[in-house]
């Protein structure tokens, strides 16, 4: 079994959490993990368990999940929210560690970070393209007589992601890259 050093832990997270979301109370969690037998992330990455983020969170012990990008895995269903007997909100917990992360400079998956950028350069992770007829005839969204999708003023947009940090997010290079 490993000793965890409690000297090493972070005293100010919850503190930083709560900065993020203020009504959240991770120390009522008692660990029934319910959360984490609901959670879909989990079925798909073992390793995934929203009980362990409130336990880190509340004892401080947060920097190995900050740094390992497990954070990401969460589809933010919000299932654990609602499966949770004392409402403590597992899925504000984890996003407000992944924004801590952020504020850290521990930068997101690439493929975050490559739809960041779809989404701020064209106003959608995937542009749209030209589908098949079953006679192998490619249509357009004109040629379907549907109305132009995306963003209308992507100056408007850009400008509102530079708002809400998307340019910090984009600047943070990945530690591989750093070399």
């Amino acid at each position: 079994m490993e000793i965890v050093e409690f000297d090493s832990r972070d005293k100010m997270i919850i503190e930083q959490i709560r900065a993020r979301y203020i009504d959240l109370t991770p120390e009522d969690c008692y660990t029934c993990l319910k959360c984490t037998n609901g959670c879909p992330a989990t079925k798909l990455y073992p390793k995934f368990a929203p009980h362990k983020f409130m336990v880190a969170s509340i004892f401080g012990l947060v920097d190995d999940i900050l740094e390992s990008g497990i954070l990401w895995y969460c589809f933010h269903c919000i299932k654990c929210e609602t499966r949770c007997p004392m409402k403590t909100a597992p899925s504000q917990i984890i996003s407000s560690l992944a924004n801590i992360a952020i504020s850290r400079g521990i930068a997101p998956p690439k493929a975050f970070t490559g739809m960041i950028r779809a989404i701020k350069e064209k106003g959608a992770i995937a542009q749209p393209r030209e589908v098949p007829t079953t006679d192998f005839d490619f249509l357009t969204r004109d040629d379907l007589g549907l109305p132009p999708r995306g963003i209308k003023d992507i100056e408007k947009f850009q400008k509102a992601l530079k708002i809400i940090g998307a340019d910090e997010v984009l600047a943070i290079k990945p530690k591989e890259e750093e070399k």
